[in-house]
């Protein structure tokens, strides 16, 4: 399950909108947004590994952890 929370985080320490990072991985601004707010839970992989390689960071860190 991807953290919306540590999505939004890290987007802010790169000086990064969510319109930014939908340039940037192809991914809807909107569709961003729901994952941040945690009403989308499961991308798929290959949206989660955009997300992260944009952000300059491993896979794991966007992922919660139970």
């Amino acid at each position: 399950m991807l953290n919306g929370l540590k999505l939004r985080e890290l987007r802010n320490v790169k000086g990064y909108t969510t319109l930014d990072i939908a340039n940037l991985t192809h991914i809807s601004k909107s569709y961003i947004e729901e994952l941040e707010r945690g009403t989308k839970h499961n991308p798929a992989f290959n949206k989660v590994v955009s997300l992260a390689s944009v952000l300059g960071v491993k896979v794991d860190e966007l992922i919660l952890r139970s």
